[in-house]
């Protein structure tokens, strides 16, 4: 690999978590004015498709590469080269044909999907996310390959170019589709080609294909994703020369290496699924769930959320509603796990190759400097959003606040749960490098366990609905953490630092947030919310950072490995910050 791309641990997350930074402001910019166009309603139609998407893309970041990743690495470490191109050849073909099997199953299931979720007006999108799937596929073999030869500036080009992409058609399909079938309301008194009672009857009637317009946009990126890949591969190669391939020893046979791919795949895919398993529950149970609430106790139900319901909803559009009103405090809960995966993917091949060389402290200290990092920004973030939930959610929605009474207590919850969503997906990272693949499929089980049980005993209460589902998602993944930590542990036969690697975060998160909460509180007396919360958000930072050097939480070997580092260690040290 030419040294220009290749990338040691830290720097090859931050360039994927600059890289999601980018789409997140992008994905904010698309979310926040699609929720104009469609409204609460059509959201949750949209993420009633979205919610499934984003479980299968889950597996294009955390899932399907990290097998391919995780062999580039191993045959790359030991200089198998010849090896490596022949993965990359067979994982292209077998995600091609992965893909295209997958995208036709949707297809087909997406009716006796939204027939089972109770949710039939999500039909149009989940049905247009299917091509998605293919390109999912195929994009998760590329981003793989450039990932376990240490090189991500493929996978973050790739995701900003698919976010720039999902911006501009997603928005104009969705408000060309709600434009349309409006215009042909007026003209014929149809919509799509059904009928309509009323004007009223027909803006409701428009916003499953406004969704599905949305969704469409999200289809035509991902094939974006791919051309670029395709342009980039074409373009840069991959820093393996002739030289290297000819000194390197003969390769495996195909069927060998497709026989490994497939068993390394299998599990390390159902582990992706971790992630988002909470996700898929809530997509396919929560409309579900709340319709059986309305039906053991309206009056409750309806009473709990006087006033803040639209006046002429039909009552079988209010679970829906909800779900959609729901998914506004999931968004924002997503932002933090999004970024702290990244360390994972970037010390996917770091790890691999010291568990393949037995260099334990080399492993060690890989491991340490994930969870450490993960902590240092997982613990502000969860708690900061907890104790600023409604400012946050009225800052982001402002456009349209009416459903921000119900999403704010949700919001609360699902900060807490976002700290171990942070750090379960390194975790899983680690764990499937050093080929414990199957760990994060029994703990994904077991965690969705818990969250389903909790969707189904909680959430059809009337006086409780939809306000249950964030505590299934917080006992699901602090679960699984609990578990999985220790079990890294074991199998890399390391000895954790309990209190500089998570104690020491924990403790300046939790003062990051109280400074927060407190700070709001005054400054909202007098200021507006918006000025209330950046200041808020602006100081909790600035106390957390001082009080992480203060407590000699960042170690030198991570200010090391940032660009001009030595520097930044010296004048830490100098101030007494750093050892």
């Amino acid at each position: 690999m030419a040294k220009a791309k290749k990338q040691n641990f830290l720097q090859g997350a931050l360039i994927l978590m600059s890289a999601a930074m980018i789409v997140k402001v992008i994905g904010y910019l698309f979310k926040v004015p699609l929720k104009g166009i469609i409204g609460v309603s059509g959201f949750g139609y949209f993420n009633a498709a979205y919610g499934l998407f984003n479980t299968l893309y889950a597996l294009s970041v955390a899932g399907l590469p990290v097998a391919v990743a995780r062999m580039v690495a191993h045959s790359t470490h030991q200089g198998r080269y010849r090896d490596v191109k022949r993965i990359r050849r067979i994982s292209t073909l077998t995600f091609l044909c992965t893909g295209l099997t997958g995208s036709l199953v949707m297809f087909l299931a997406a009716g006796p999907y939204v027939r089972f979720t109770e949710n039939p007006n999500a039909y149009p999108a989940v049905a247009v996310m299917a091509p998605a799937i293919f390109f999912i596929c195929v994009n998760a073999s590329f981003r793989g390959y450039y990932e376990g030869l240490r090189n991500m500036l493929p996978t973050a080009l790739s995701q900003i170019t698919e976010a720039l992409v999902k911006l501009t058609c997603g928005l104009t399909f969705s408000s060309a589709a709600i434009r349309m079938g409006l215009e042909e309301y007026a003209a014929q008194g149809t919509v799509f080609g059904h009928p309509a009672a009323n004007e009223e009857a027909a803006k409701l009637a428009v916003l499953p294909y406004g969704a599905a317009g949305a969704i469409l946009g999200i289809v035509v990126s991902t094939a974006a994703c791919t051309v670029f890949l395709l342009l980039y591969s074409r373009k840069n190669g991959d820093g393996i020369s002739r030289e290297m391939l000819r000194t390197a020893p003969e390769p495996l046979c195909g069927k060998e290496i497709f026989r490994q791919l497939w068993q390394i795949a299998i599990p390390i895919c159902l582990g992706g699924l971790a992630l988002n398993i909470t996700t898929l529950i809530d997509v396919s149970s929560l409309t579900n769930r709340l319709s059986t609430a309305l039906e053991r106790g309206e009056a409750a139900m309806l009473g709990m959320y006087r006033g803040v319901l639209p006046e002429n909803i039909p009552l079988s559009e209010v679970p829906n509603y909800l779900f959609g009103a729901y998914n506004m405090s999931v968004t924002l809960y997503n932002l933090v796990p999004a970024f702290t995966q990244t360390f994972g993917v970037s010390a996917l091949p770091a790890v691999t190759a010291a568990w393949a060389s037995h260099d334990r402290e080399s492993l060690r200290k890989n491991i340490e400097s994930v969870w450490r990092l993960v902590s240092m920004i997982a613990f502000p973030a969860g708690f900061g959003i907890c104790a600023l939930a409604e400012p946050i959610l009225t800052l982001v929605y402002r456009a349209d606040p009416a459903s921000i009474p119900i999403a704010a207590p949700i919001l609360r919850v699902l900060g807490i749960a976002a700290i171990f969503v942070s750090i379960n997906s390194p975790t899983n990272s680690m764990l499937q490098a050093v080929g414990r693949v199957h760990v994060p499929v029994r703990l994904m089980l077991l965690g969705g366990a818990v969250k389903l049980a909790v969707n189904f005993l909680l959430v059809p209460l009337p006086q409780v609905n939809i306000q249950g589902a964030p505590f299934g998602t917080l006992l699901c993944y602090g679960m699984i953490v609990c578990i999985s930590v220790p079990t890294l542990c074991k199998t890399a036969g390391i000895r954790l630092r309990f209190g500089r690697t998570f104690l020491k975060p924990m403790l300046s998160g939790a003062l990051c947030g109280l400074t927060a909460w407190a700070s709001y509180g005054l400054l909202s007396l007098w200021l507006g919310n918006t000025l209330s919360t950046v200041f808020s958000i602006a100081l909790a930072a600035a106390v957390y950072f001082v009080a992480l050097f203060c407590m000699k939480s960042v170690e030198k070997s991570d200010v090391l490995a940032l660009p001009k580092g030595e520097k930044i260690a010296k004048l830490l040290a100098k101030h007494g910050l750093m050892e």
